[in-house]
Order: structure tokens, then sequence, then C-alpha cells
């Protein structure tokens, strides 16, 4: 019994420490090339090559790979699989939130063009004349333009499903707290959020009145799609940059709340 029992804490001792090596190799930048050797590592690391030891014959043991399962669940990355990035250069130097919406209207079959999207879908207006809330700040293909906010990809998405006959529909999630995102990765559903650019602190800038209304832009916003994330880390993919890239999620976290919680998923 003695042997056995040495057994099993060998197993546990090898388990968690494979269980750490996992969360190592992904604290740095993905690139999409590494992401399903990554799940590969995580898949990999499970306590069902250890069952040929009876548990009915060890209650201990049972216990200890209870308590392991919920470690390795913890440390383990929830992420979309083989989501593709896309990249907002060169048409649009300030399309961050149409070129999310691209890469989320693919995830889900369908081949959209960032620039058709930019071009005839979307609501826009001269910078300082429109609600960011309502229309884009300006033209996502003038590198002086600003933005817009979650409703006006809502409506953009829903008005270009819709051209094509989807019964996919895009829904405003602006106000969710950011752990209730989680769900939708683990559903394989990509989440569209705002946020700042490099997880840069930001401040409030340029001030317009619209309509009898001061609107002040806060910089510098940023949207990205949210595609996994851990105890320590998020995963989104940055159309800035055109790949997947980490950020700590709570500085994540804590950007997004100051962009007012914005999030927009399709279904």
């Amino acid at each position: 019994m003695k042997k056995v029992n040495i057994s099993i804490f060998m197993i546990i001792i090898m388990i968690c420490t494979g269980c750490g090596s996992v969360t190592n190799d992904r604290s740095s930048t993905v690139d999409t090339n590494s992401q399903k050797n990554d799940d590969e590592i995580v898949t990999g690391t499970s306590v069902s090559t250890y069952t040929e030891i009876p548990v009915a014959q060890t209650p201990a043991l049972e216990t200890s790979i209870t308590e392991i399962s919920k470690n390795m669940q913890e440390c383990s990355i929830n992420e979309l699989k083989y989501f593709q990035p896309l990249s907002q250069y060169p048409e649009l130097p300030t399309g961050c939130e149409v070129t999310s919406l691209t890469m989320v209207l693919d995830h889900n079959g369908l081949s959209a063009d960032k620039c058709d999207i930019a071009d005839n879908f979307l609501d826009k207006g001269e910078v300082g004349t429109v609600d960011f809330r309502v229309a884009f700040e300006g033209d996502p293909r003038d590198e002086s333009s600003y933005g817009c906010y979650a409703p006006v990809i809502v409506k953009t998405a829903n008005r270009y499903l819709q051209s094509i006959r989807s019964g996919l529909k895009a829904y405003d999630l602006s106000g969710s707290d950011f752990e209730n995102l989680f769900s939708y990765i683990d559903a394989n559903i990509p989440v569209i959020v705002w946020g700042t650019l490099d997880c840069a602190e930001g401040y409030y800038s340029t001030t317009w009145n619209v309509d009898g209304v001061d609107l002040t832009w806060y910089t510098p916003e940023h949207c990205m799609v949210l595609i996994g994330y851990d105890n320590e880390m998020v995963w989104v993919a940055d159309p800035v940059y055109g790949d997947v890239r980490s950020y700590d999620r709570e500085i994540f976290r804590n950007r997004y709340e100051t962009l007012y919680k914005q999030a927009v998923v399709i279904q």
C-alpha cells in the first residue's frame, strides 16, 4: 500500500508540474501558427492515463484526481480554435471596428470584405458633426478620422447580414461584466470588445458639440476581438497588428470598463 501511495504522490507532482508549464508557455505574444500547438499541449495533459489504478480500492486517489482536474481546468487556456486575425491596413487606417466585425463574420463562415462593409454598410459622418454612438466619426479610410462605438457596429453588422439573407444577428452586450464575456468564448463565439491600443492608459481628448450635446473622444480608443483567456491573461485578435496577442487580464478589464463595457457578438 505504501508503494501505491508513493505512486499517487508522484502522479500528482507530475501533473501539477505539467499544468504550470502550460501557463508559462502562453505568457508571451501568440501568433496564429502557434495556437494549434498550444491547444495540443493543453489537451495532452490528462489524468485519463492513470485510470488503471482501481479508484474503488483507493479512495484517496479519487479525491486527488478531482483536485488535480480542478487545478488543470483553472490553469488551462480557454480559446477559440482556428480564429483567423485580419489587419485593417493599408486600406482602413482608422477602421479597427469594421475590421474586427469582418473577422467575426468570417469566423461564422461568411466571406465578408472589410472595405465593402466600410464603404456600403457603415453609417459615417464628417468629424465633429455626428455622435460616435450613432455613426462613424469620419471615414475608416482616412487616417485623421476617429471611430465609433458598439451601437454603430451592431447596426452595420445587421444591415450586412440582412443583405446576404443570413440567419445570424448581431447583439449589443454593452454593460456586461468582463467575466461574463468568457462564457461566449467557451461556446466558440468571439466577442468584439472596446479598449485602448496596446492597453495603454487613456485620456479624454477632443470634444465636439453635436445637436447641443458635448461629446468627448477617449484616446487611444481601440476595438479588438476577444478570443481567449486564462486566470492571468486574455488573448485578442488585434486588427492594428493583424495577429493574435496577449494582455494582462486585469489591465485589459480596466480598459474595457473605461470604454463603457462595450461588447458585441454575432449568433
